[in-house]
């Protein structure tokens, strides 16, 4: 709730309200923890945002409150923002100033890999180049999935066995060398002239970045369709591959030796 504009106290006093409504102040200040010096204002707070009501008790003795059941107060929350953003967008584009050459912006959690994420597949209007790993198709596969039914080119690497096939899937073979090789998994999405990159690695720290530099969305997608081809070629001559570089293929993978 943080994240939406309420205060830790707002957060909470609504949740706690929630969960014992309909109650006095007092009685919400114990179920939230919050100091009693702090229950009033913060409750006003939440009457002034709409998401509590004050009501009376039966002996009309004593103030209580109600909160907004959650779905409405989502539905609020969408319908706020909406219209906060929509008003918003003239006035950004009256001093906006577009610098000259496009950027990298850094990602620096889980949480704004995945918010990017979504957006640029959201946005993408003619084809889609991805090579991830089942963790993170997980919570790409709903839009992956609408893009692919209005329409949208879609090639997704796979690293590891798919167990899905969304657009042309390709199972990268050789996941688990990767893995350990680069100390973790990796994400890359390319969407028409957006790029995101992003590394998951071992310890659990994650980072990535976004940009529209034609540099780097170009690096990035024949990155992937190297991929695509290499996966093909073993696919289609899957032992004379192994033949000739190795279980794993540890010859074709060593770059600094041209007779491997």
């Amino acid at each position: 709730m943080q994240k939406l504009g309420f205060t830790g106290y707002e957060a909470k006093a609504y949740l706690g309200l929630l969960a014992c409504q309909p109650a006095s102040a007092y009685e919400v200040a114990k179920k939230s923890t919050i100091p009693t010096s702090k229950i009033y204002e913060t409750i006003n707070k939440l009457i002034v945002k709409g998401v509590v009501q004050p009501t009376t008790s039966a002996d009309e003795q004593i103030q209580s409150y109600v909160a907004l059941n959650p779905g409405d107060f989502l539905q609020q929350v969408r319908e706020t923002t909406f219209s906060q953003t929509n008003e918003l967008q003239p006035l950004l584009d009256a001093v906006n100033k577009t610098p000259d050459g496009d950027f990298i912006w850094p990602l620096s959690d889980h949480d704004q890999v995945v918010t990017k994420s979504h957006e640029i597949i959201r946005q993408a209007r003619n084809s889609i180049l991805i090579s991830c790993w089942a963790e993170e198709l997980k919570w790409l596969t709903e839009d992956l999935r609408n893009a692919e039914s209005q329409g949208k080119k879609i090639a997704l690497v796979h690293f590891g066995a798919p167990t899905q096939t969304i657009g042309a899937t390709y199972h990268h073979p050789v996941e688990k060398t990767l893995y350990q090789e680069k100390g973790g998994r990796g994400l890359n999405l390319v969407a028409d002239n957006t790029v995101l990159i992003a590394s998951y690695r071992q310890d659990g720290s994650v980072d990535g970045a976004w940009s529209r530099s034609q540099s780097f969305v170009t690096v990035t997608e024949d990155y992937i369709k190297h991929d695509v081809y290499i996966t093909k070629v073993t696919r289609f001559l899957n032992q004379e591959m192994l033949a000739r570089f190795g279980a794993g293929y540890e010859k074709l993978r060593d770059v600094f030796d041209a007779d491997a």
